[in-house]
């Protein structure tokens, strides 16, 4: 696996989330984050935005919707949620 090039960040909700899978799934889950990491400038399928006005993205990736944004300014990938489809 490639250093990614921006550090993710989940939030609470994204690790809510992670935590309640199995070992299995969170490993597979796991892996999917360090890939959208590797990318970070992604565009998503499609964007929303928070209460700020921050654009985010929402790309759905190997069976999830993954919310996220990029903060440059400290190279992180911030996870706001993850959904199964």
């Amino acid at each position: 696996m490639a250093i990614p090039d921006h550090e993710p960040v989940l939030s609470p909700k994204a690790w809510e989330f992670l935590s309640s899978l199995s070992r299995k799934r969170q490993a597979c889950l796991v892996n999917l984050i360090h890939q959208l990491a590797e990318s970070p400038l992604q565009l998503g399928d499609y964007q929303t935005r928070d209460s700020t006005g921050r654009r985010l993205e929402n790309l759905r990736f190997e069976g999830y919707v993954f919310t996220y944004w990029a903060d440059g300014a400290v190279n992180e990938l911030r996870i706001l949620d993850i959904v199964e489809l």
